[in-house]
């Protein structure tokens, strides 16, 4: 695989905010398992803008469809009036109970305690060992197939455009050339993909609602073209910016890593946190209207209409943080292909997947017990409180690591092995409808974008990163006629 043309992972379907980073607990919560937020006293403000009045500060509030849900969404940030000396200054301040707790107290009904009571302490234990393990090491590999196909072919139909070999970059032959594309041959696709894009951002309500109305199965096809065209744009978004950015910028090393750290600060500057650059096998998605239409946002507003929160929120997205997110990928994916073993594809790709899945696991599976450090030790009690992005990014860019051996691990293995045909683009364009096939009968196929929005994870063994598709394909069956009969019969005997 060509060093210049190196794929690269998923769309950032990581969507979050800058929120509240810090949980604290009273002793009479933490036996009941309730989680809060700072209390008043000891309030950890965001900002200086947040410890003065604000005008209108208590009419700001955040979208009805927020960024996946953990601890950087918007969940724990109330804008509310405090009175002071009995004038009413409209200011932005921190909740006592975090939204999300009493979002849980209202939804919580009798039968939804039922359910949980009947959820064994078994069940739950094993729902939480075999999520991480089944999503990760077996709808994983068949995504990063599906993006990397995608890619591959992509950059056939750009190496005919050009007039060079349809092969160059793929074929292990010409693997050290280098051909440079125009540039318009690189940025009106990419002109093109983010004029889509902005339309997906303008159309995601009448979309929402066109969908509702129609028959099931109308619903499933539909959602299901609109997955993956929406995978197919983010597939060229991704590849003319890597593209472009290997073309026009030095190659040296040295440059590369530097743009990538600098962007790794700017990305900490601009939103706070690096969460935009984790995502599968940290996160999945489920195909649904609710997780797969509507594009999760992060802003707080008062008074502004739809459409320009959405155009906000694409600047944001599309164009801002998806070309920092490039240029860190680009950076350390480039590191590995030159340094990591690059005579050895085999070894490197295998030591790849090993370190990725060495981290990922412990990520996944300790996430409650990293989100609780404050509260078993004095010193994470400081850092906590002090630093609280500083100890949440450091867990973010662990993830990031992660994501980015078990992807490069893949992606070599089927740039190595994956021969069929002579013609590499049948090869490319059969796994290519195949592996978005399996991925839509597991309902599943959106992971290739990540999840646009909020999913509750109404378990909550994933606070960090919120990874509920196993437990949300449960709780579908488990609400089918016939295991509902079964459970009664087992009731009643």
């Amino acid at each position: 695989m060509s060093r210049n043309y190196v794929r690269r992972q998923i769309s950032s379907g990581r969507r979050k905010s800058t929120t509240l980073p810090v949980f604290l607990h009273e002793q009479e919560e933490i036996e009941n398992a309730r989680r809060l937020s700072t209390c008043a006293s000891l309030q950890r403000r965001l900002s200086t803008i947040s410890q003065i009045a604000l005008p209108h500060g208590d009419e700001y509030h955040p979208q009805q469809h927020v960024p996946p849900s953990g601890p950087e969404a918007p969940q724990s940030i109330l804008v509310r009036s405090t009175d002071d000396d009995s004038n009413v200054f409209p200011s932005r301040r921190l909740s006592t109970i975090s939204q999300k707790f009493n979002a849980l107290d209202e939804s919580f009904t009798s039968s939804e305690v039922h359910k949980q009571e009947k959820l064994n302490k078994f069940h739950r234990k094993f729902l939480f060992i075999i999520e991480p393990i089944l999503s990760g090491m077996f709808i994983f590999p068949m995504l990063v197939l599906f993006w990397e196909c995608g890619w591959n072919l992509i950059l056939i139909l750009l190496n005919r455009l050009n007039g060079f070999p349809s092969n160059l970059h793929l074929d292990e032959i010409t693997q050290e050339d280098f051909e440079s594309y125009t540039f318009l041959s690189l940025f009106i696709p990419y002109l093109i993909t983010e004029i889509i894009l902005l339309c997906y951002y303008l159309g995601q309500d009448f979309f929402h609602e066109f969908l509702k109305e129609k028959h099931w199965f109308i619903k499933t096809i539909l959602l299901k073209f609109h997955i993956f065209l929406l995978a197919s744009l983010y597939i060229v978004q991704w590849e003319m910016l890597w593209t472009l950015w290997d073309q026009f910028t030095p190659h040296e090393t040295y440059f590369e890593v530097t743009l990538s750290i600098a962007a790794i600060f700017a990305l900490i500057v601009f939103i706070g946190h690096l969460s935009d650059l984790v995502c599968s096998p940290f996160l999945f998605s489920y195909d649904s209207i609710e997780y797969c239409i509507y594009f999760g946002c992060p802003l707080l507003t008062r008074n502004m209409k739809i459409w320009k929160i959405n155009v906000i929120n694409y600047i944001l997205y599309e164009i801002i943080i998806s070309n920092l997110s490039i240029m860190i990928w680009r950076g350390f994916y480039h590191i590995l292909d030159d340094h990591f073993y690059p005579d050895n594809l085999t070894l490197s790709a295998g030591l790849c997947l090993i370190m990725g899945y060495i981290l990922y696991f412990p990520l996944m599976y300790f996430q409650n017990y990293l989100e609780e450090l404050n509260l078993k030790f004095e010193f994470w009690t400081f850092v906590s409180i002090n630093f609280p992005q500083f100890y949440r990014n450091i867990r973010h860019l662990l993830a990031f690591f992660s994501c980015l051996f078990t992807w490069r691990g893949f992606w070599v293995l089927y740039d190595t092995y994956i021969y069929i045909y002579d013609d590499y683009y049948i090869t490319y364009l059969i796994f290519y409808i195949v592996s978005f096939i399996v991925l839509c009968l597991f309902q599943t196929a959106s992971s290739t974008n990540g999840p646009l929005s909020n999913m509750e994870d109404e378990n909550d063994f994933f606070p960090l990163y919120p990874h509920c598709y196993i437990s949300i394909v449960q709780r579908k069956l488990s609400r089918l006629p016939c295991f509902q009969s079964k459970d009664e019969e087992n009731t009643h005997l």
